[in-house]
Order: C-alpha cells, then structure tokens, then sequence
C-alpha cells in the first residue's frame, strides 16, 4: 500500500491530490494516508499539505525504489518489472536467478549499493552506497548465441545517449564495454549469457554508472582512470532522471534498431562515438602484449586491429585488455 500512495503522489507530482481522492482509489481511510504522508516526509520527500486542496508532492529525494524510478518511465519493457535493493552481492548474480526462475524481459535489479560488484574479467567495480547506479537488465532476444556481442553494443549507444540527454555529457565508447569521459571510465558494461547451443536463453546486462562520486570514494589504484558524472559537472545530480533516460534508449534500440536489417546503423552510431577507431592501442592477452592501430569494429562485436608489420589482427573481448599508447585510452 505504501507504494501505491507514493505512485499516485508521483503521478500527480507538483499538483495537488486530496486525501479523500487518495482513499477513495486505494480503499483505505483518510488516517491512512496521512501517516503514508508523515511516512515519506521522515524519508526526504517534501510534501506541501493543504486542508481545502490535499497533499502536492514538490521533491523527491535520491534514492531507489520502484515507484519512483517506473514513474514517468516511458517503456513498454524494459523496466515494468523492477527490484530495487538497499544492498546486494551483485545485481548480475540476483538478475541471474530471477531470469532462470522465468522472470519477464525487462525486468530490472538496481542496488543502492553492491559488495561484490564485478566487471569484465573479473575485475572489482566499486560500488559505494546511494552514489551510483548500479543494476541489471534480463532480456530475451531472439538471437543466436554469437550475435550476443550486439547486446553490448545496444547498451554502449544507449548510455552515450543517456548521458547526453540526462546529464548534458559528451561521452565515448572504450571497446568493448566502457564509456569514458574526459579521457576517463565512466561507466562499465557487463554482459552474460546464458544460451542453448543454436539460441539464447537469457541475457542479463550489467551496468555501473559513477554518479555521484567524488575523487576520494575511488582507491588510489584507479584514481587516475576513473571519473564521475558529479566530477565532470561540478555538481549532484539525481539518478531517477539518469536512469529513466538509460532504460528508455536501450528500449528504443531493442525494439527498433537490432535486427539484422538495421543493426549495420547501429553499428555505425557505435563507431562514431569509439575514442579509440585509428588510434595505436596496446593489447594485452593470454599471448603477450602488442601494440597495433584499432581499424574496425565488425557485426560480431570483435575488433580489428592492424599490428605494426601489417597483420590483421580479429580480437575478441573476452580474451584482451586495451589501452590507449600513454594510458587509459
């Protein structure tokens, strides 16, 4: 129920409800909705109170929960179902068992905070409580099992955009799953699978976007390489908005842009925004390091690069780290 009246004050944000409307919709007394409004007031929500026009919702506070963030969301899928967590291991691993236990596409799992957040290669992503957003998407795509890399891709594109349109940031592709801003990881992207040998069963996207950090939440080791929407702004900025905006691109671009026919332009939205397309990079493998110029990015998500005696190289994100000649990028 609380949940209930919380929607119905978001829906009518900035207007005012009465109480007697309110009950009237949920079926509970009018003492009831107002110990829901000295509820949410106690956890940051400002709400202008009047005895002929009712209650106006006029601020929400920074924090997730599934009334505020599907509020206003414009999606048919993606983000119709949602969990929201104060802590959790990782929402790729909850993501996961909410997929094989037959969750619906689009369901999303977001966390105020991860302990043991992941990213490619098992790498650690530090995940600070209430200063990120943290969280997984389940899909279904109809699919066969190598054209996965393409989730990668939809995801990478939607966050430029995101972040363009939310945060008013110019940001680019790191191949194959950071953005970068200022020449320093912004968000990762953590794509797994898990698939029939002719077809996808599931796919759950992670993704982790540094919001609200500042310098000294990250460690030292990666201070330098690593920045935050906070940090590129000068200032707070709200998640909801943020990730309202990352839902409804990855929406517009699953539903409209991945098929075979279209994703060639997808594809070329994703090259426009790579930092590293005719740059020299240093590749990193289970073979040794090289150095090489990053050519092409090809439909199965691998990554061209020419070496410095002229071979070809076709590398894959699973096997390989990159940098840029001096650095990061």
């Amino acid at each position: 129920m609380r949940d209930a009246v919380l929607t119905i004050l978001l829906d009518n944000m900035g207007r005012y409800i009465s109480g007697q409307d309110i009950s009237r919709t949920l079926g509970i007394t009018r003492a009831a909705v107002w110990k829901y409004i000295k509820l949410f007031e106690s956890e940051g929500y400002q709400i202008e109170s009047s005895t002929k026009k009712g209650y106006r919702l006029t601020y929400v506070p920074d924090v997730l929960e599934p009334a505020v963030l599907t509020s206003g969301l414009d999606t048919s899928i993606i983000g119709k179902n949602m969990e929201c967590h104060k802590t959790l291991a990782s929402t790729n691993i909850r993501a996961k068992e909410l997929a094989l236990a037959g969750a619906p596409e689009g369901t999303v799992v977001a966390a105020e905070e991860q302990i043991q957040g992941r990213g490619r290669l098992g790498r650690s992503w530090i995940s600070p409580s209430g200063k990120g957003i943290w969280m997984s998407v389940i899909l279904r795509p109809q699919l066969s099992p190598e054209k996965a890399p393409r989730v990668t891709v939809m995801t990478a594109v939607a966050l430029v955009r995101a972040l363009k349109r939310a945060a008013k940031l110019e940001a680019g592709i790191k191949w194959p799953n950071d953005i970068v801003c200022s020449g320093k990881k912004l968000c990762g992207i953590l794509t797994e699978i898990h698939a029939e040998p002719d077809v996808i069963s599931y796919v759950v996207v992670g993704i982790g976007i540094n919001v609200n950090l500042s310098a000294e939440d990250f460690p030292e080791d990666v201070r330098n390489t690593a920045t935050s929407v906070k940090m590129e702004k000068g200032r707070e900025l709200n998640r909801r908005d943020i990730i309202q905006a990352v839902l409804e691109e990855m929406e517009n671009i699953y539903l409209n842009s991945f098929s075979d026919d279209n994703f060639e332009q997808l594809l070329e939205e994703y090259r426009n925004y790579s930092v590293i397309l005719g740059r020299t990079i240093s590749v990193v493998g289970a073979a040794g390091e090289f150095t090489g110029k990053a050519l092409d990015f090809s439909k199965d998500g691998s990554l061209l690069v020419q070496r410095d005696d002229g071979r070809i190289e076709n590398l894959w994100a699973g096997d390989v780290s990159i940098r840029g000649e001096t650095g990061y990028v």
